[in-house]
């Protein structure tokens, strides 16, 4: 079961829920790295949610499962001061977002 677009657009909602107005105007990539971590973390977490679904998503439910995704977390980080490179820290918000975002799925046409 191929799962890109879901980990993809969860790291791509993460990260921006993570920096949206946090982030000062700097163009060195390294000083991005923390917030960067903390994303890959939650995505990750995201699949291990998805994956305990009774019925997981799968990147072939629908075309734009991947911003379906992306929304789902970034609707759930946003506001959350979010650090941690720990994947299970992200449990809770993980979980919420993939149950929102398997409840948006059959809702996309």
């Amino acid at each position: 079961m191929a799962t890109t677009l879901i980990r993809n657009g969860a790291f791509n909602g993460a990260l921006s829920a993570m920096s949206s107005g946090r982030l000062t105007q700097d163009g060195t990539p390294g000083d991005y790295a923390t917030v960067a971590n903390a994303a890959n973390a939650f995505a990750t977490q995201f699949l291990t949610a998805n994956a305990a679904l009774a019925v997981p998503m799968a990147d072939a439910d629908n075309a734009q499962i991947g911003q379906l995704c992306e929304a789902a977390a970034r609707a759930v980080l946003d506001g959350r001061a979010c650090t941690s490179a720990t994947a299970a820290d992200y449990a809770g918000p993980a979980a919420g977002a993939a149950a929102l975002a398997k409840q948006g799925v059959a809702k996309l046409v």
